[in-house]
């Protein structure tokens, strides 16, 4: 049977689903397909290939926010939406911040983000911190919120009562100030100067 490197991203899915990145492996792969496991490497040559890509394909339905938004608000709707897709799939945000630090990673979604700095008005460093500081909250807070779920599916540890689409909501809205905050310093030394 013949597959495709879709196919192959979607049993990876669905191993991360029933089971945990732990479990992902190529051997599991391959048997999920019906296939050998040198079927897989036709496609990935090697498993962090594959986690790279298994990464940008869980960011993918992370599209540009609408023109006609305000800078600040566009970034929001893209940090939004990655958490939201990264909520989907348990342990997804190990899985693209392992792709993003192996630099297999396309990265896309990032440049939804910087995009929207651009647009802000930031300069280039500002830019880049303020990149840096919303992927990192998102990819970070769902790391710790994915971790405790498997935990808690383990039976390793009973219900947590922490509420962490209050604490990324809340986390979020102060980098957003600090965005603002230094955009209107950016533009009051561009006036001075």
């Amino acid at each position: 049977m013949a597959i495709t490197r879709t196919d192959v991203l979607a049993a990876a899915r669905e191993v991360l689903r029933r089971h945990s990145l732990a479990d992902l492996s190529m051997r599991r792969l391959a048997t999920e397909l019906g296939v050998s496991p040198n079927a897989l490497y036709w496609h990935y040559p090697d498993k962090q290939t594959l986690l790279a890509a298994l990464g940008d394909d869980i960011l993918a339905d992370v599209t540009a926010p609408a023109d006609d938004l305000e800078w600040d608000e566009r970034l929001e709707s893209v940090a939004r939406a990655m958490r939201a897709s990264l909520c989907a799939v348990p342990d997804s945000a190990e899985v693209v911040s392992s792709g993003w630090s192996s630099g297999l990673s396309t990265m896309a979604v990032l440049d939804h983000l910087t995009d929207a700095a651009r647009d802000g008005g930031l300069s280039a460093s500002a830019r880049r911190g303020l990149v840096t500081a919303i992927a990192q909250l998102v990819i970070g807070l769902t790391i710790e919120q994915q971790t405790r779920q498997q935990m808690e599916r383990l039976g390793v540890t009973g219900p947590g009562d922490r509420d962490y689409d209050a604490e990324f909501a809340d986390a979020l809205a102060i980098v957003l100030a600090g965005a603002r905050q230094v955009r209107a310093a950016q533009t009051v030394a561009t006036a001075a100067s």
